[in-house]
């Protein structure tokens, strides 16, 4: 009985570590600055036969990245890592091999992360064990994560890789791709998004130049919180609006939910428009303002293209904002001041550490018919 229960206790401690410090990354480097438009690419598991034509690819970009290369890979191609530090990308450790954490046992942990010099080091896989954050402490190290995943380790179409890439990428994101001949999807991938990410206004730079710092435990349960918001966008078919660094509107179709209006009646298809959360905070006042009016412009757009959406509309705390954009407010039921209100009140603290405030609405409609819409914010030909 006494062996079950230390197995039980050993299993929950190595589970927790993992979870708190891997799909949490709490006090982990997982992103930099949101208030400026830069990002990292990061390469894991190299050098070895694709660096040659990764490093051709971020040349011809002018691009630098942050290589996670590997003790094994270092000494079997020690020309290719040479040449990566000569063309002024940063080389930090992956470690000795590519074995997950917990196949080792702590002395063996700690000569994985001690395998390598560097300012950070990325655990295979990110998996972590009890001993992994006390192990790179001791070694000098900062343990350094992602906060978008390019997926190029799977077998799926690299163009709708890329695409999820575009869609999930924000200014300060750590971009985890591969230097690995195993994944050639890796090189298509690259293809797509360098010359787009320029295009939308995105500088690439180390991981040294991103401005980032260990992630608290608020901002852990925002990193926890990613995956679901991935999934959210593909049930409720959100599409972002502008895949530019500070485009922060997005929209899903959905029938109108509210009273009856002039110009939009209830159950009518219309779309809701959805306010990004975690570009919004590290922005100001002036910028929030460019970007929606930039924003409902390219919805303006979208909506001339379908006639059937009678109208768009919003339901939050920030609702009362939309004003200014030209939006009305209605009254909402009690069900959707429960079900809107307890989520505007979780992402007002989890994104800008903020309670509701007295006399303001903890959820509201906000709404604006087709005609009215579309009479504002389309462009003059």
């Amino acid at each position: 009985m006494e062996l079950l229960l230390l197995g039980f206790l050993l299993l929950a401690l190595y589970v927790g570590a993992d979870v708190f410090h891997r799909w949490m990354g709490v006090g982990a480097i997982a992103w930099g600055d949101r208030s400026h438009p830069r990002l990292a690419l990061t390469f894991d598991d190299g050098p070895g036969p694709q660096t040659e034509a990764i490093l051709d690819r971020l040349r011809r970009h002018g691009v630098k990245a942050t290589f996670f290369v590997l003790g094994v890979q270092a000494r079997k191609y020690p020309w290719l890592l040479e040449k990566i530090k000569a063309e002024g990308h940063q080389v930090e450790s992956h470690g000795e091999v590519h074995r997950p954490a917990f196949w080792l046992l702590p002395w063996q942990e700690a000569r994985q992360v001690r395998a390598l010099p560097g300012r950070y080091y990325r655990p295979p896989h990110g998996i972590h064990t009890p001993f992994t954050r006390f192990l790179a402490r001791r070694a000098g190290k900062k343990v350094a994560l992602w906060d978008v995943e390019s997926r190029d380790w799977t077998g799926e179409d690299p163009k709708a890789l890329a695409e999820r890439v575009l869609v999930w990428v924000r200014p300060g994101s750590v971009v985890l791709l591969h230097d690995n001949e195993r994944f050639p999807q890796t090189l298509a991938i690259l293809d797509e998004i360098l010359p787009r990410l320029k295009e939308l206004g995105y500088q690439m730079v180390r991981l040294d130049e991103l401005g980032a710092r260990p992630l608290t435990w608020r901002e852990g349960l925002m990193r926890a919180s990613q995956g679901g918001h991935e999934h959210y966008f593909r049930k409720n078919k959100v599409m972002r609006l502008g895949l530019g660094p500070f485009d922060y509107l997005a929209v899903s179709p959905c029938p109108f939910p509210g009273p009856s209006q002039p110009g939009l009646r209830r159950g009518e298809p219309s779309l809701e428009v959805h306010l990004d959360s975690a570009r919004t905070p590290a922005m100001t006042q002036m910028q929030l303002l460019r970007e929606g009016r930039r924003g409902f412009t390219l919805l303006a757009e979208y909506l001339e293209q379908r006639p059937e959406i009678r109208g768009v509309w919003g339901i939050s705390q920030a609702a009362t904002a939309l004003r200014v954009f030209g939006f009305h407010l209605a009254p909402v039921t009690p069900w959707q001041r429960l079900v809107y209100g307890t989520a505007s009140t979780w992402f007002l603290w989890l994104y800008r550490g903020e309670r509701p405030k007295r006399g303001v609405p903890i959820a509201q409609l906000a709404y604006s018919p087709r005609e009215e819409f579309l009479a504002r914010w389309k462009r003059s030909p």
